[in-house]
């Protein structure tokens, strides 16, 4: 498999802009998720290990963005300006997904 779409450092990648974007270290954003080490989280972003489902779960409600913004294209930077169109973007398409719901 070429290694330049190594879907483990894609996902290590984005979770460290993400984790940039809010001037968090390894060892806080760990703390934050209640995960015991931040050996995890340096091993995700090195591209060592997957992200598990438990975990996926838990950085996608932390940083308000959904499960496909941490597997976009290699070397996405995320501003505070873009993390905020997104989370505004997910809110809508929630608002339309509710309305389709009750109407169907």
């Amino acid at each position: 498999m070429d290694k330049s779409f190594d879907v483990r450092k894609i996902v290590g990648n984005n979770l460290k802009n993400l984790r940039e974007v809010k001037n968090l270290t390894q060892e806080q954003l760990a703390e934050l998720l209640n995960l015991q080490t931040y050996q995890t989280i340096n091993r995700i972003e090195n591209g060592r290990t997957f992200i598990t489902r438990i975990l996926l779960e838990k950085i996608c409600k932390f940083f308000n963005v959904e499960p496909y913004v941490l597997f976009l294209k290699p070397n996405q930077k995320y501003t505070p300006e873009t993390l905020d169109e997104i989370s505004q973007i997910n809110y809508k398409l929630d608002e339309i997904y509710k309305i389709i719901n009750k109407k169907c």
